[in-house]
């Protein structure tokens, strides 16, 4: 994959996404709003001298996401 341009890797993952929750698309994008709020929630109790103080908020929008 280090030969292949940011796209063609994008396409990649996604497809092994899909792949795995068998082409539901669905259930595929819920698992990844899962690992984002699991991250966010990581993110907050993660000691700032850990993360050289550079913080990343993620904002969720939408029904239920917030």
């Amino acid at each position: 994959m280090a030969d292949e341009d940011p796209e063609q890797q994008a396409e990649k993952a996604v497809d092994a996404l899909l792949a795995e929750f068998n082409g539901d698309a669905r259930a595929a994008i819920k698992a990844l709003l899962h690992d984002i709020e699991m991250l966010a929630r990581d993110s907050e109790s993660v000691s700032r001298g850990f993360v050289r103080r550079q913080r990343v908020r993620l904002v969720l929008r939408g029904a239920g996401l917030a």
